[in-house]
């Protein structure tokens, strides 16, 4: 039964927004070595990757800046190596329903006609299959066409840490990330590096073995080092928890406020900050995160 009021809250979103892109605004920040960090967040320095009114993010810089490459289908690897491994052997194939909190705005031809509606608060149920790969000749990382570049560079940097956080060969790991394909999803897109702390914590609870909790969801950027990062728009995105009933909102250390706590109590969720994927995965599994066997 809640399986299918899950199903019912999604599908009736999608019907109401006739199935819009879903789009997180995301911002190219400089961080210290040069390199560049993905973030949904604002802050100095820090420059927006737009959305076309299809929803695609442009690649385009508004303010001055170094240009920005549009998204590849096979994002790089992340800069920084995943620490030298100590497990590699074979795990029982596992696939996780994982909830995708979002931000969803309307494109900017329908904006225009009507101004005054604000973002929305949504989520979306993805599906994450994490097995493991004979050969040792990866990782095998890869998602659907719901997918665009941003969310995959996630994607990757969330596999990363999570064989890093685990002691596990990344080599011999094969990731795939899907939305269900219905009618009521065609046209759907999500973007964004928001979903990457939760996505890092599904693939280390596949090679360890630990099923997630049912009643939590989570927003929240993840690097190599392990950091859960800021991400924005979490007053709308407690709406998405709400949505599917959830009772735990997993959120990055210092993003909590006074209006999400008292919402979060109106709404009957508590909200969990969290600094690191360790602490992140205590609070979604109720287990430690540890080497993998």
């Amino acid at each position: 039964m809640t399986s299918c009021l899950r199903c019912l809250c999604v599908a009736g979103f999608l019907w109401l927004v006739g199935v819009a892109p879903l789009f997180a605004g995301t911002f190219v920040c400089p961080v210290p070595g040069g390199s560049d960090l993905l973030t949904d967040l604002p802050g100095p320095g820090c420059r927006p990757i737009e959305a076309d009114p299809q929803g695609k993010p442009s690649g385009a810089p508004t303010v001055p800046g170094p240009p920005i490459e549009p998204p590849s289908r096979e994002p790089a690897r992340p800069a920084v190596p995943p620490a030298k491994a100590t497990a590699a052997g074979p795990f029982n194939a596992t696939s996780r329903a994982v909830p995708v909190l979002l931000v969803v705005d309307l494109p900017p031809g329908l904006k225009e006609q009507s101004p005054t509606r604000p973002n929305r608060g949504d989520i979306a149920v993805v599906e994450l299959s994490v097995s493991h790969l004979p050969t040792g000749a990866g990782p095998e990382v890869s998602s659907d066409s719901h997918f665009f570049g941003t969310a995959e560079a996630a994607l990757r940097t969330a596999v990363y840490a999570a064989a890093k956080a685990v002691d596990y060969d990344v080599r011999f790991l094969r990731v795939r990330l899907s939305l269900p394909t219905t009618m009521l999803y065609r046209g759907a897109s999500i973007d964004g590096p928001s979903p990457g702390a939760v996505w890092a914590v599904a693939v280390a609870s596949a090679i360890l073995g630990d099923p997630i909790r049912s009643d939590i969801c989570m927003s929240g950027t993840m690097n190599v080092n392990l950091e859960v990062g800021p991400v924005s728009g979490l007053e709308d995105k407690i709406n998405g928890c709400r949505a599917l009933r959830y009772r735990e909102f997993i959120l990055p250390a210092g993003q909590s406020s006074f209006n999400l706590n008292l919402k979060g109590m109106q709404l009957g969720i508590k909200v969990t900050e969290v600094k690191t994927l360790a602490e992140a995965y205590q609070a979604a599994t109720g287990q430690p995160l540890r080497p993998a066997p």
